[in-house]
């Protein structure tokens, strides 16, 4: 089996790094190409209550990253490896959906992922997620602390 477009999925956080990591050895292995994206969800989380309680939105925008903070954090990343990065995505919503755009406009034909062995994890799985609906294979990364 091989592969040519290695989407990789990011929090952002440390743990990223080990998946990047990962996306990168199998890359070199297989000649192929490295993206990230970085799904942003606040806003998708904040629509579902939107019906419910009367929010100003302007006091509640400073709490979260703004797309330029999102995007600096999301290239120095990328920077920090050893690797070309094809593409670096940012998508607002929820995981399962927002790389639905990404895999069919830049052929990709593999998506990693990290997951944590935690509480909200198992209560929220994003993995069962993304298995109902990927487009392509999926290769989920366990995120032990």
């Amino acid at each position: 089996m091989s592969y040519n477009h290695i989407l990789v999925a990011v929090d952002l956080d440390s743990d990223s790094r080990i998946v990047i990591n990962k996306a990168i050895n199998l890359a070199k292995q297989l000649d192929a190409k490295v993206s990230l994206i970085h799904i942003n969800k606040q806003v998708s989380d904040d629509v579902v209550f939107g019906g419910l309680i009367d929010i100003d939105l302007a006091m509640i925008e400073p709490a979260h990253p703004t797309l330029n903070e999102l995007n600096n954090k999301l290239n120095t990343l990328a920077s920090e490896f050893n690797y070309p990065i094809e593409q670096k995505f940012l998508v607002k919503g929820d995981i399962s959906h927002g790389l639905e755009g990404p895999v069919k406009n830049s052929d990709i034909d593999l998506i990693m992922c990290g997951h944590h062995h935690d509480f909200w994890s198992r209560l929220k799985p994003a993995a069962r997620d993304l298995i109902n609906t990927s487009l392509v294979d999926l290769l989920i990364v366990p995120l032990e602390h």
